[in-house]
């Protein structure tokens, strides 16, 4: 009998604190909700554009296409394509159709196909563009390009661009990597700032604003309840992927550390398994000894473990690939750009006669997308050499000045 009451009330207490910890995440609204609530009536009479892919959705996974369709007296005329399209249903490098969306009906204007910037004839007829997708915190993902060319053209057009917020997921709290060379900025690396630049995508256009364009007439809405240090997984959202090799909230952390070794197709980086990103490997690599050297360095909140495995597709495919599994095991304390630098670091101490990094230029010289994707000139030609890669003594006053001016973009404590 006394079991018994004590078991229920132990599970009573259970329910409690669940529901506790439920209503405290449900404070934070993503800038779609918040302009539902509080800015609807201002974008009664306009005619508006909505750049967006899957993510961008409500707490209850409505769309945000469908969202604002829904308001008063707001007629949504056109939306905007990223990579992967307006529904995801691009792979990664595949060009984007322009076309009707077959959802709601809309013409679709294509930013990754012909052109990556909206065109005059895009944007005619528009009041204001409105930006809602979830994005990942690395500078190579390309989700920040698309915005910024976004605001060029609808300064150049006189289009107002409306950026509905939405959590950096890893908090927000990471600044770090390799800065970008300016002969190196690209469609994957458009703007000076480091691998893991710790904006929201608001707080990146802000930045754009005071740096690039000036005259935007721009406009953030915020998020409620967010604060800077809470991952994705802290709040009450369902994690819809960016794209194909995205699927939970935590590859944002190993992209970063792994994305750019990917551009080489010389290692894998988990593309082709259940868990992309996760991993790195090839068929000549030792992994037992890849998975010491990487523990030996004593990163804070990772784990490595040795391990085989054999992609179904991608760099590989098909073959026994020697390897490591990456395992975050405090996501406040890891730093994703360093362990990437690790890996790199101990790659070219284990397999020098590999050459995995020399070829970082095509045959005609030019950059590969490894070395856009990587940002520095002077740390190609390191690992090229097969020597760990340093920034020089200007990259790290870039880097330096970075953190300083990202200050005045901030939005959230």
């Amino acid at each position: 009998m006394m079991v018994g009451m004590v078991r229920a009330l132990v599970l009573v207490m259970m329910v409690m604190a669940l529901g506790a910890v439920s209503a405290a995440r449900a404070e934070v609204l993503p800038g779609v909700e918040v302009l539902v609530r509080d800015h609807a009536a201002e974008l009664a009479g306009k005619r508006a554009g909505i750049l967006t892919n899957p993510t961008g959705v409500d707490r209850q996974l409505v769309s945000t296409i469908d969202v604002v369709r829904a308001l008063p007296d707001v007629n949504v005329a056109r939306l905007f394509g990223p990579e992967h399209g307006v529904r995801g249903q691009y792979f990664a490098g595949d060009k984007v159709a322009g076309d009707i969306d077959p959802v709601s009906g809309i013409p679709v204007a294509s930013l990754y196909g012909a052109t990556r910037k909206p065109t005059p004839e895009m944007l005619e007829g528009l009041d204001v563009i409105l930006y809602d997708i979830q994005d990942i915190g690395s500078r190579s993902y390309t989700f920040v390009s698309s915005l910024t060319y976004l605001m060029e053209a609808c300064a150049d057009a006189g289009v107002a661009v409306w950026v509905l917020d939405r959590p950096e997921p890893m908090g927000g709290r990471v600044v770090s990597g390799p800065m970008i060379d300016d002969d190196l900025l690209s469609f994957i690396g458009i703007h000076p700032v480091p691998q893991v630049y710790g904006l929201t995508p608001g707080e990146w256009a802000r930045m754009i604003r005071a740096e690039r364009v000036p005259d935007i007439d721009l406009r953030v809405i915020p998020m409620d309840g967010w604060k800077r240090g809470m991952t994705y997984g802290d709040l009450d959202w369902v994690w819809v992927p960016p794209s194909q090799h995205i699927p939970r909230w935590e590859s944002s952390y190993f992209y970063a550390m792994t994305g750019i070794i990917g551009e080489l197709r010389r290692l894998n980086e988990g593309v082709g398994t259940p868990t992309p990103f996760e991993l790195m490997g090839a068929p000549w690599l030792d992994s037992q000894a890849f998975a010491a050297a990487m523990s030996a360095r004593g990163l804070e909140g990772i784990a490595f473990r040795p391990l085989t495995y054999s992609p179904r597709y991608a760099t590989f495919s098909g073959e026994s690939v020697q390897g490591v599994q990456l395992h975050v095991t405090d996501f406040s304390a890891v730093d994703p750009a360093a362990v990437g630098l690790a890996l790199m670091t101990e790659l070219v101490k284990l397999a020098p006669e590999q050459a995995i990094f020399s070829e970082y230029l095509t045959s005609e010289g030019k950059p590969t997308g490894f070395l856009k994707a990587l940002g520095s000139r002077q740390m190609a030609e390191q690992l090229a050499a097969n020597q760990p890669p340093a920034p020089s003594a200007e990259e790290q006053a870039a880097y330096k000045a970075y953190v300083e001016r990202r200050k005045g973009y901030l939005l959230y404590e």
